[in-house]
């Protein structure tokens, strides 16, 4: 499942409540990680967030549901802003859009998705755009494949390499 697609997955409880939208994910890289799953829940003028960790997700389909019942979700500590929350990761929303390097300091592409599986809490591949609007490609790399992250992400691979992989 792609991330982008998982974000603004109803949320149900284990009651058949609707308790809200997933915000966000929190995902840690190296490890392949998806620490935590944000729960946005209110209207657009008062929004509170609190997030799940995967012993707290029933099933994942159409709609996410939880093994929370409706006060296991009153009992979630909220807050008014994600920032707020004790995450472990990095927020998916932070990680999209990053820009991509080659070992060798080349520009690649940008960050544009990432394939999950959000009950499992894995973060299976990163999607990086690379070329022109007309000339799109899209790499897909495991953590292996990624050096550092930081302002930008730097990968394990010269850009010849990448373009192996593109078949340019």
């Amino acid at each position: 499942m792609k991330a982008t697609d998982f974000i603004g997955t109803v949320v149900i409880d284990k009651q058949a409540r609707e308790v809200g939208k997933v915000a966000d994910i929190s995902v840690t890289i190296k490890k392949c990680l998806v620490d935590k799953v944000i729960v946005v829940t209110g209207s657009a003028l008062k929004r509170n967030y609190f997030a799940v960790v995967s012993d707290e997700i029933a099933e994942i389909g159409d709609y996410m549901q939880l093994t929370l019942d409706e006060a296991g979700v009153e009992a979630k500590g909220k807050v008014d802003k994600i920032e707020q929350l004790p995450l472990e990761g990095d927020l998916l929303k932070t990680f999209l859009g990053k820009e991509v390097l080659s070992e060798d300091a080349l520009i690649i592409g940008k960050v544009e998705d990432m394939l999950i599986d959000p009950k499992g809490c894995l973060i299976h591949n990163v999607v990086i755009a690379t070329g022109s609007t007309f000339r799109k490609k899209n790499l897909i790399v495991s953590d292996d494949d990624i050096k550092h992250i930081g302002d930008y992400v730097i990968l394990e691979m010269k850009k010849e390499k990448v373009e192996e992989l593109l078949g340019d």
